[in-house]
């Protein structure tokens, strides 16, 4: 061929068939969009070839042959019909031979098959002879399982918005490892740190990874940050024994500046040799780690998130009640636009000491006045302000969360009231129980939020409307006073003794 093909596609006719009619097939569609995203981020066209002829019969002549055996990667997309065909199974036992011939399967960490899930398929039914790294290549999965009714969801528009979003996001997503691989192929001359120059204020990430609920969530984080130049380890795939995975896991934690777990609903795989999965066991090195060398890190879960394994409920309740599984880490029970956002301020240049002069001098006009951050529902905005206006006139500055505005900026000014304040007090009103745990978990995370001063005082208190479970209410972290009916100081003053400044 006159040119040396960039991609080369290998498929099942089947998966290309139409499941309506005026439709594009999968593959034509898929081949479509990862051509044009890949040749966005690479600056041109890129060569993808595959073969178009739609027949009953899966050819392998010598235009296939050449077609892969000059392309510098293959994409492999998997399905029941690929691996019962005789002639996609040669195409990828064919490339990866030529590729070992021809400067080797890998590209620096990357390998140069690129395995694409369109559907899933019974692992007693993948065949023995496959390449031997197909079995270390994770792939990109194009396919989820409704969490209602366990049916199979593939990542396409037939099946709704949030399976085209999903379609989109995971080829771009395999676009950016491609790209990726294609400009560092060949490059065997320059030295390694010639291959992408280093972006200022840079910053090495381990993204640990994750079970499949929260896989898309942590392919969107990882986009993010590489698309701000920072360096996110592990950069290729864990191992998968529980020896090889700690050392590894002990060899590249210390060259971080921050780790990210982000824990799901589900436990996860167990690796040989270990009893804890491998988000479990992630999580144990790196608290380890953080111990000894101060290595700063962040624990994700959804917000709201319900586990159904025990194992996994266990995880997650040490992950909140134990000092040894969390410690170093900030907790974040958040949306994951506020966990992106956050990160994102997180991973910015540390703050001149000028600026943060300026940022502290709101509360440091009047020394003796102390600022109480007064927490509570947007429900309740009215009923606080007898309690508000009871703190201002007892000299406090009074300050409330913010209740409009975009989630991330609402998010950033209610973090910035906690590091600034000097005092907090969460009022228990109309808000839930999971609303009051979370915000009591605020106070546990202000630490990590850049907070260096211990609060004066922290208390709840617990306001109509009354019922039962709100009066169980109890915490180890604040003080839990009382509110019965209409609002009156007295409820309230062991909080006000302790904010007001001892002469």
């Amino acid at each position: 061929m006159s040119k040396m093909n960039d991609v080369f596609i290998s498929y099942a006719h089947i998966d290309d068939q139409p499941l309506t009619e005026g439709q594009k097939g999968w593959i034509t569609q898929f081949h479509r969009i990862l051509e044009v995203r890949l040749g966005q981020l690479l600056g041109e066209k890129p060569n993808i070839w595959r073969d178009q002829k739609i027949q009953g019969n899966d050819i392998f002549d010598e235009k296939i042959m050449n077609a892969f055996k000059g392309a510098k990667v293959m994409i492999s997309i998997m399905s029941p019909r690929y691996l019962k065909s005789e002639w996609c199974l040669r195409e990828l036992n064919e490339f990866y031979a030529a590729a070992n011939k021809s400067g080797g399967i890998q590209v620096g960490d990357r390998s140069r098959i690129f395995k694409v899930v369109k559907t899933p398929v019974d692992s007693n039914e993948i065949p023995a002879h496959l390449p031997p790294i197909m079995q270390s290549i994770i792939g990109f999965d194009f396919f989820d399982f409704d969490a209602d009714t366990g049916r199979l969801v593939e990542y396409d528009e037939t099946f709704g918005e949030r399976a085209r979003q999903n379609y989109f996001s995971r080829i771009y997503d395999l676009a950016y490892e491609i790209c990726g691989l294609l400009k560092s192929y060949g490059d065997t001359t320059a030295p390694p740190e010639s291959v992408a120059e280093p972006v200022a204020n840079s910053r090495t990430v381990f993204l640990a990874a994750t079970t499949t609920d929260v896989q898309s969530e942590r392919d969107r984080i990882k986009r993010e940050l590489v698309e701000r130049g920072h360096r996110v380890l592990p950069e290729n795939h864990l191992p998968l024994v529980g020896s090889e995975l700690e050392q590894e896991l002990r060899e590249l934690l210390p060259e971080c500046d921050l780790a990210i777990h982000m824990i799901g609903n589900r436990y996860g795989m167990i690796p040989e040799e270990a009893t804890s999965s491998v988000a479990d066991l992630q999580n144990r090195i790196a608290s380890e780690i953080s111990s000894d060398s101060g290595l700063e890190r962040i624990i994700w879960l959804p917000r709201g998130v319900v586990a159904v394994d025990d194992r996994q409920i266990d995880f997650i309740r040490r992950i909140n009640e134990d000092a040894a599984t969390h410690a170093g880490a900030e907790i974040i029970e958040e949306s994951l636009d506020n966990l992106k956002g956050y990160l994102l301020e997180r991973l910015k240049p540390k703050s001149q000491p000028k600026p943060a002069a300026k940022e502290s001098s709101a509360f440091d006009q009047a020394p003796d006045t102390r600022n109480v951050y007064l927490i509570c529902d947007a429900l309740d905005e009215e009923a606080i302000e007898p309690l508000e206006d009871y703190l201002f006139a007892e000299g406090f500055e009074v300050s409330l969360p913010l209740f409009e505005g975009e989630e991330h900026d609402i998010a950033k000014a209610h973090r910035q009231k906690l590091t600034l304040c000097d005092a907090v007090l969460i009022y228990y009103g109309s808000g839930g129980r999971s609303w009051v745990e979370m915000k009591v978990m605020d106070l546990m995370q202000a630490p990590g939020f850049g907070r260096t001063e211990p609060l004066a005082a922290k208390a709840v208190l617990v306001a109509p409307p009354e019922d039962r479970r709100k009066s169980r209410f109890k915490t180890h972290f604040a003080e839990v006073l009382t509110q019965t009916g209409d609002f009156k100081p007295d409820c309230i003053a062991p909080f006000v003794v302790q904010v007001k400044p001892s002469n």
